[in-house]
Formats: structure tokens, sequence, C-alpha cells
């Protein structure tokens, strides 16, 4: 039904016909995300409405024509599925035309700062910093879940972070704690250069926190 759409009446519930994606798409492009999630006996009539460019609506008589360019993600090893038999051989090579392998989070080390800024200014609505050490832990964390655990960290730091600042304490406990000793020893000495700045310039003004 979400596929191929449904005639009203086709089933209990169905109080008005559904188009369905596929007719949805037709002249354009289809997404289907997480394909490797299909389940193995609706992978035949997807291989069929891809081989024929003909789909059937749940409830209906006549086949319909479509045409539509697919792409479709997934997270899994599909080849690896094939031989473990949870993902029909035709449907695979049907569906792998042109391949694009987006190599894990951690093996991009150069997309870890942009993104972690860009989800931030999304979640808080306005430009926030990532202090020097918030940055060593987002940088030495392997980011297991990759973007979508990345997003969430950041998340989850705008709603602690009380200013604009993202500190290793707004990350989460498993991120700042992978933070290496050496980013632990340049945290130490920028907080004693901090401190030694931060007297001189208070006896500079004489007590004077506002001045």
């Amino acid at each position: 039904s979400e596929l191929f759409g449904h005639t009203k009446g086709a089933f209990t519930g169905a109080n008005q016909a559904r188009q369905g994606f596929f007719r949805t798409a037709d002249g354009g492009t289809l997404f289907l995300d997480e394909i490797g999630e299909l389940p193995l006996h609706l992978q035949p009539k997807l291989l069929r409405a891809l081989e024929s460019g003909q789909i059937t609506p749940v409830g209906g008589d006549a086949p319909i024509q479509v045409d539509v360019r697919l792409i479709a993600a997934t997270n899994r090893n599909l080849q690896q599925e094939v031989i473990d038999g949870r993902f029909r051989d035709d449907l695979y090579y049907r569906i792998n035309v042109v391949e694009l392998a987006v190599p894990p989070l951690a093996e991009r080390q150069d997309d870890i700062l942009p993104l972690a800024r860009r989800f931030a200014a999304e979640f808080a609505g306005g430009p926030v910093r990532l202090s020097p050490q918030a940055v060593q832990c987002l940088l030495a964390y392997g980011w297991p879940g990759n973007v979508r655990e990345l997003r969430n960290a950041i998340q989850r730091s705008c709603l602690l972070c009380r200013g604009d600042v993202v500190l290793p304490e707004h990350l989460p406990p498993k991120v700042s704690a992978l933070a290496s000793s050496e980013a632990a020893a340049s945290a130490s000495r920028l907080s004693q250069v901090e401190r030694a700045a931060i007297l001189a310039s208070l006896e500079e003004c004489k007590g004077n926190r506002t001045q």
C-alpha cells in the first residue's frame, strides 16, 4: 500500500484511494531509505515493479505504468546480506547500477567539526562556539553511530549549554571521557593561562570586575 497505493475499500480502513510512493514519484525520483530492511517476501514485488515499470495498487486489477529514477540507501552490507539469504541477489544487482559508498564518520574527520557547527546553529538558533577542549573530544571519539550520533550529541550539548560556548561537560559522557591525555593536558595548560590572565587583569583594574 505504501509503495504501490490502494483502491478505496481495498481493506478495512481504506476509506479513500491512495496513490503510493511510486505513482507520486512518477516522472521524478523515488528515494528508498534503509532498503536493506525490506522484508524478504516484499522484495520480489519491488523487483517486478522496477523490471516492468508497472505497479498494481492493492485492490486494483489493471497495472499502472510508472517511470521513476530509484535511489536507495542502506547502512547494511548488502553483498553479505545476499550471502546470508536476507536479501535477494536479483534485486541487489537490479538496484546496484551506480554505487556510492559513504565512509564512516571516523574515516572523514574533516567533516566532524563543520557538521557539529551546522547542527549547533540549527539547535541553538544562532552561532555556537565549540571550546578547544570540546573540539578535541569530538575529534577523539570514534562515532560508531556516524552522523546521527553526532547530531544527537550536539543537540544534547545545546540543551545543556547555558551560553554560546559548548564545553566538554555538555557532551555525552562517552564522548568527553574519550578525550586523549594530551587533550586533557592541553586543557589544563589553557586553564592555567586563562587564570593567570584573569588575575593580571583584575590586579590592573584594582579588582573592578565590571571594568
